[in-house]
């Protein structure tokens, strides 16, 4: 996963759903902002099932690569659409998969990358995040 994990964000066109439940996603958008990248953000929180449809809706797809984070419903549910609609690489933030999102990563048709917090391969310098990174290198699972 480690070579997928890092080649996933060379990408230049990112989309990002969240629920503000994981603040690392906030930290995410930032990094990706930060780095030049195109950055779609789709905040659900708060949101019914009609208005996430239409915020979807409302996008130009396919996008080279999306980000999910959510905790409030899911993900699935999301992924299927934007799978439908030609997006092929799909992050789903560490701890908020689902069985379905596990059965749907296992799909060799495109690449759904589950288990990991995206900032263990953006976030830079000393932080918790370079924390964490040390430690999951030491115990090889980067």
């Amino acid at each position: 996963m480690t070579e997928n994990a890092e080649k996933f964000w060379e990408g230049k066109n990112y989309l990002v759903i969240t629920d503000s439940s994981k603040p690392a996603i906030k930290m995410t958008i930032d990094e990706l902002k930060k780095r030049g990248m195109s950055v779609q953000v789709i905040n659900i929180r708060g949101m019914d099932e009609d208005k996430i449809n239409a915020s979807l809706k409302a996008l130009s797809l396919p996008i080279d690569k999306i980000v999910i984070g959510i905790t409030k419903m899911e993900p699935a549910l999301i992924m299927n659409y934007l799978i439908e609609k030609g997006c092929k690489d799909i992050w789903v933030h560490w701890r908020t998969d689902t069985e379905k999102v596990r059965q749907m990563a296992s799909n060799k048709d495109y690449n759904i990358l589950i288990g990991k917090c995206p900032m263990l391969y953006l976030g830079k310098g000393v932080s918790i995040h370079g924390v964490h990174r040390l430690i999951a290198r030491s115990l090889g699972k980067y």
